[in-house]
């Protein structure tokens, strides 16, 4: 079963026999290989896989692709990522499929297994969740690994750092955090360098190791500086290390941070946060920063260093596509890359710097054409207050000109924090499929565009927020993109509560609204779901949110459902924990109760899944109903049936 698997995905060249319109099953397909990561020898290649209702581990050898161990499980664990921890021998982490909740969860559970699959050993797991923290290239008998044990301090976990013997399991301790809930830097013999972790909302701190007194010096506190400072790496001197600094004005910068805690500018965008740091194959020197929140950008810190060279010339091989270099072996010959763009979830290859060639390896959906995909177009927009936002427009396949289209606007979930970006989006590309267009603003309060930006959304859950997703629609129709008689709402999340909220606020605006595992009465979020379990969770709301019940009442879909008078379709999961059922459910009893039930013309609740859906089946049937739904109201409206799954 498994060498079929991984034989079936491996073949190349075959001529593609997809339909015009793919199937609506194909954009929720789980993915054939997740990472492929090469051995530092170079003899042979791991990567995950799923097999029928779980993800195993494979390991085959790089000259002829000849399958020499699998890790795969009869239980309810599934293998979810993985590292080589020598030429010989990888460390894994675990998920847990069990309990009624269909998506699987971490276990905290790390193995090690030899490349013939045998000889494992267990580490951790149960209460203690561990991670895999670095690897030790010039120490192929050990690794260095994080174990976050339950602590007896509410919502904090005790931090300890471990060598551990990629052979036997056993571990020995290096040192002890002390900030809970941190995560640590170490340097490339697996010394303990920086810890960087929090004691409650808006308490970051980051403290640096002397080796000589064996103590933790405190060198940053979020709370005196009104910084937030993410360590990222350390560098190669062993000493400072790289991090992620806010500003109180403007956007993130990249910084190189000495032990005393001062920094030196690396790059910094007027636009966009640095988003993602990019290291030498080798993993030792930062050698590009991304800018992904607006037009994707790569900045080279080092542009004379090997590694980036040869990105830059993999990144004129592949245009239009962005190249990751994900692993390579020990001495930097052979580098396994990944390329992907809006239309392509990614594809694998091999390059050996011996001869310059690069070898095609697999693709993560090799049934996704991207000539069937539609493009994703960076734009941007003046909000009626001044502001400036950006977001991105995606286009029907074979659309050049955007004229005139029936527009889905797609406000985002979070709300403070993510953003969307240029990448393969299944959703996305599923409604461009059929037809329509995709507006994706990144609305104030969003991340990726400086600390000032996000806060700026503080409290305008209904206001200023909303506004921006109002404008972004105006925007469209002033510039010809839409037609103004077919436009809907869709989002999930907080993007359900913008979708639900922007038909509240303007009823004429839309023809349609479509929210899933959304949030609609605000001051149930502090009654029900996780987010106020903690302490610290209860802090966020009433910073984001406030305590005001005139303010909670006005900003809250579920309570302004006398404005609203298009079509709705609601679908929730009931092991939701962030926005659990009860959200829906009370949207949809206050619509009856207004007399507007006959507005509902689908509603449900999906058992087993949780914020968001996992299965296949269940995805296929989500967006089955989705796009009839659409259809009705701003698509052909002829009952047209999309391809089976």
């Amino acid at each position: 079963m498994m060498r079929a698997l991984f034989l079936s995905a491996c073949l190349l060249g075959l001529p593609s026999l997809a339909a015009a319109v793919p199937p609506i099953g194909d954009f929720f397909r789980y993915v054939e290989f997740r990472d492929i990561r090469i051995s530092p020898d170079g003899k042979h290649l791991a990567a995950t896989v799923p097999d029928e209702d779980t993800q195993a581990l494979v390991v085959f050898t790089r000259e002829n692709r000849k399958v020499t161990g699998v890790a795969r499980f009869e239980d309810d664990r599934e293998v979810a990522s993985f590292e080589w921890a020598s030429s010989k021998r990888l460390a894994f982490t675990m998920n847990d499929r069990l309990g009624s909740l269909v998506r699987p969860m971490t276990r905290g559970e790390l193995l090690f297994m030899d490349v013939n699959g045998k000889d494992r050993a267990a580490y951790a797991g149960g209460n203690r969740a561990s991670q895999l923290t670095h690897p030790l290239p010039e120490d192929q008998d050990h690794v260095v690994v994080t174990d976050y044990l339950p602590s007896t301090r509410r919502e904090e976990a005790d931090v300890v750092l471990y060598k551990v013997n990629a052979k036997t399991a056993q571990g020995r301790v290096l040192a002890y955090s002390p900030v809970p809930n941190a995560f640590f830097l170490v340097d490339n013999e697996g010394n303990p360098r920086v810890a960087s972790g929090v004691r409650g909302y808006n308490q970051g701190e980051v403290h640096y190791y002397n080796a000589e007194s064996k103590e933790w010096k405190l060198i940053h506190e979020q709370a005196k500086s009104e910084q937030d400072m993410y360590p990222v790496r350390m560098h190669p001197d062993g000493v400072r290390f790289y991090a992620m600094i806010t500003h109180a004005s403007g956007t993130n910068g990249a910084y190189l941070v000495s032990p005393s805690g001062e920094t030196q500018l690396i790059a910094r965008d007027e636009v966009s946060d640095p988003t993602t740091p990019v290291y030498s194959t080798d993993g030792n020197e930062l050698i590009a920063i991304d800018f992904l929140a607006a037009e994707p950008r790569r900045v080279y810190v080092d542009p004379t260093h090997p590694d980036s060279k040869l990105l830059a010339g993999l990144e004129k091989a592949f245009p239009g596509q962005w190249v990751n270099l994900t692993s390579s072996t020990l001495d930097g010959s052979l580098v396994v890359f990944l390329v992907r763009s809006d239309r392509n979830p990614g594809e694998f290859y091999l390059f050996n710097r011996k001869t310059g060639q690069a070898t095609y390896l697999a693709a993560r959906s090799q049934w996704i054409k991207p000539e069937q995909m539609g493009v994703m177009k960076a734009i941007s927009y003046t909000a009626r207050d001044g502001v400036r936002i950006h977001g991105w427009l995606t286009l029907p396949p074979g659309v050049k000109e955007a004229k005139g289209l029936p527009l889905i606007v797609n406000p985002h979930g979070g709300p403070y924090g993510p953003y969307d970006a240029w990448g393969f989006q299944r959703d996305v590309q599923l409604l461009a499929s059929r037809g329509y267009a995709v507006l994706q603003p990144n609305f104030r309060g969003s991340g990726g565009f400086g600390r000032p930006f996000e806060r700026m959304g503080y409290r305008q859950w209904g206001g200023t927020m909303q506004d921006d997703v109002t404008d972004a629609t105006l925007w469209a129709i002033e510039q010809g993109i839409a037609d103004k008689d077919r436009i809907c709402l869709y989002g999930g999340s907080y993007g359900a509560y913008a979708s639900l909220m922007g038909v509240a606020k303007e009823p004429d605006l839309y023809q349609c609204a479509m929210g899933f595992v959304g949030v609609y009465d605000l001051d149930m979020m502090y009654r029900r779901g996780d987010i106020r379990e903690r302490d610290s969770g209860v802090d966020y709301l009433e910073e984001v949110l406030g305590r005001s019940k005139e303010d909670l009442t006005k900003g809250s879909p579920a309570q302004q459902v006398a404005s609203i008078k298009v079509p709705l379709m609601i679908v929730a999961g009931a092991k939701d924990r962030r926005t659990p059922p009860a959200q829906s459910e009370l949207l949809v009893k206050n619509l009856k109760e207004a007399g507007k039930g006959n507005l509902v013309e689908e509603f449900y609740v999906e058992k087993g899944e949780g914020h968001g859906f996992y299965k296949v089946e269940n995805n296929v049937k989500l967006y089955s109903k989705m796009l009839a739904f659409f259809d009705r109201h701003i698509g052909s409206g002829k009952a047209k049936a999309d391809p089976a799954p």
